[in-house]
């Protein structure tokens, strides 16, 4: 376990979740992330991680909880590619997570 993977992608689904999509295809371990109990879960069709519904967290808030609980979890580190790909995202969540 272990490593790095690079978020090139970040999206609100139509469900209203949160979405951190990757480069590569991940690795069948990261599956067990729900084991975590904390609102994520690998996504293995879309290849990345998903939140649960967004209600009371914003997305900049998810984001930042999502890229910690897959480093304690999994110890994967999450990280902004150098071209990401926004969609549904509001500017104030983009500055926010682009600041992290």
């Amino acid at each position: 376990m272990g490593g790095t993977e690079n978020i090139n992608r970040i999206e609100i689904l139509p469900t209203g979740e949160l979405f951190l999509g990757i480069d590569g295809d991940g690795h069948a371990y990261y599956q067990y992330i729900y084991r975590e109990a904390v609102g994520v879960y690998w996504e293995p069709v879309l290849k990345g991680f998903k939140s649960t519904e967004l209600r009371e967290w914003t997305p900049a808030q998810w984001y930042s909880h999502m890229v910690d609980i897959v480093r304690i979890g999994l110890g994967v580190e999450l990280r902004l590619a150098d071209k990401v790909t926004w969609r549904g995202v509001s500017d104030v969540d983009r500055t926010t997570i682009s600041a992290n």
